[in-house]
């Protein structure tokens, strides 16, 4: 008689950093219903203190927010060490710089509200299980539009 092991996978944790209450609430239910564990947080202090103490897979944040921006939070993380974990920003900012300073910061994508959620759900799913090459520098999205392009291009 031969045992199977079931293997359970553990959900994909995702911290949703964003100030307006109604896209948060329609991230995290979009997310839920994808699968994934939602965390939320409506600023960067927030967001900061769930990611030091939750340790997420992801992380979704708004630009500009209040106690900190999405970009602010980025950049302590980066000063712990915990330049690791996927980051994807999300802006209604039409500012000049901005997906640039997000590819500076290791964003692997970044979109501008209103953005087309599947094209987003792509993002974070390949940000989440990156390819071979993806690992090597090439942007999340082959689209270009919403992906970061790595360091350097």
């Amino acid at each position: 008689m031969s045992t199977t092991a079931i293997r359970v996978m553990k959900k994909k944790k995702i911290l949703v950093i964003e100030d307006d209450k109604r896209i948060t609430t329609a991230l995290a239910v979009r997310l839920e219903a994808e699968g994934y564990e939602v965390l939320t947080a409506v600023d960067g202090f927030d967001g900061l203190k769930l990611i030091l103490t939750e340790r997420p897979d992801l992380l979704l944040l708004d630009i500009w927010m209040p106690v900190g921006t999405g970009f602010s939070v980025v950049q302590r993380l980066n000063a712990l060490g915990l330049d690791t974990i996927p980051k994807i920003f999300i802006t209604a900012s039409r500012l000049r710089g901005l997906r640039r300073a997000a590819m500076q910061l290791g964003g692997s994508g970044f979109f501008e509200k209103p953005y087309d959620p599947d094209v987003l759900l792509q993002a974070i799913a390949q940000a989440l299980n990156p390819l071979p090459e993806q690992l090597e520098g090439e942007p999340a999205i082959a689209s270009g539009s919403y992906a970061v392009p790595p360091p350097g291009a």
